[in-house]
């Protein structure tokens, strides 16, 4: 699949919003890897993606800008092939303490994104990166993408939100999309002075560091963990089968285990920091799904995709990279 990669993106120009996070970053390395004219469109720039646009100057470049800016963003997906939506504010807990700025990055950011490609890129394709949020609290497991969508935050209701947005615009303009309900990525590239992403890159900044791994309650709640190298393939493979209607699949993990278990083996792993059990704060109790692991038998059917890289090998590289940073 590494050469159908190459040959698919060799040449392609591809706009990555939010290429200056944590995903992005990831994504935006393996496709200027595979020979593809990236642009990055972030409203804040990080340092590793200064570093990344000085290492590859030929193909990358550095965008700054708001998701929202209408004049920009048209520019910015002028000419493009792919788009790889990833920008938007993140946090489920956050997003309850204040929906209408989540609503406004998240739904009119978007929005503003699709109607530039309806105006003057019709052609080009968007995949955007859902989440597990949008299914709520399980009513059995795993889930399937036929699972009834009960969100339990405002981040999640607009996932869902921008979801049905693609499948009006499948219907409207033809456009051509895939949605990926992801759960729960880590791996590296992410700054150690940014906002740590996902709660097994938060663990592992703090058994790095040395400090306690905090756990809420008794840590018993199961999900499954996706390395970061596991979801660009899923990205990557999603851009070149976007289509009308979109294609919606979830995109997961290999294995399932406790918060518990998860903690336990990175202190394990970093030979460093420890364990400590708080209360639950009732912002993030109130947003929380309790057990989850996905079903990924759609993303294998239609993209010949499944995730490749064991928990213990995925949080032993990500450490690594934790240290070197």
């Amino acid at each position: 699949m590494q050469s159908d990669l190459n040959e698919a993106y060799r040449g392609r120009k591809i706009l990555v919003t939010g290429g200056a996070g944590f995903i992005g970053l990831n994504l935006v390395e393996r496709l200027v890897e595979l020979g593809a004219d990236v642009t990055i469109y972030d409203y804040a720039m990080s340092r590793s993606a200064e570093v990344m646009a000085e290492q590859y100057r030929d193909r990358l470049r550095l965008c700054q800008g708001d998701i929202r800016d209408e004049a920009k963003v048209e520019e910015a997906v002028r000419g493009k092939d792919i788009l790889f939506n990833l920008a938007g504010k993140s946090g489920a807990a956050d997003s309850n303490k204040s929906s209408l700025i989540d609503l406004d990055v998240n739904c009119r950011g978007h929005l503003t994104l699709l109607e530039a490609c309806r105006r003057i890129n019709p052609g080009a394709a968007v995949v955007f990166p859902s989440s597990r949020l949008v299914y709520g609290r399980p009513r059995q497991l795993p889930v399937d993408e036929d699972h009834p969508l009960q969100p339990e935050s405002f981040y999640a209701v607009h996932k869902t939100t921008v979801e049905h947005y693609l499948q009006v615009y499948a219907r409207q303009f033809d456009l051509r999309s895939a949605v990926l309900r992801i759960s729960n990525p880590y791996g590296p590239l992410q700054g150690h002075d940014e906002r740590i992403y996902g709660v097994a890159n938060k663990f592992v900044q703090a058994a790095v560091d040395n400090q306690p791994i905090r756990l809420f309650g008794d840590g018993t709640q199961k999900r499954d963990y996706l390395y970061i190298d596991d979801l660009v393939d899923a990205l990557l493979k999603s851009g070149i089968k976007a289509s009308s209607p979109p294609l919606v699949m979830n995109i997961g993990g290999r294995e399932v285990v406790s918060l518990q278990q998860l903690a336990e083996l990175i202190v394990r792993l970093a030979g460093t920091g420890s364990i400590e059990h708080v209360t639950w704060p009732e912002e993030f109790l109130s947003v929380e799904t309790g057990n989850y692991y996905g079903c990924l038998q759609r993303a294998e059917n239609h993209l010949a995709w499944q995730p490749v890289t064991s928990l213990e090998d995925g949080l032993g590289k990500t450490i690594e990279r934790y240290r070197k940073a």
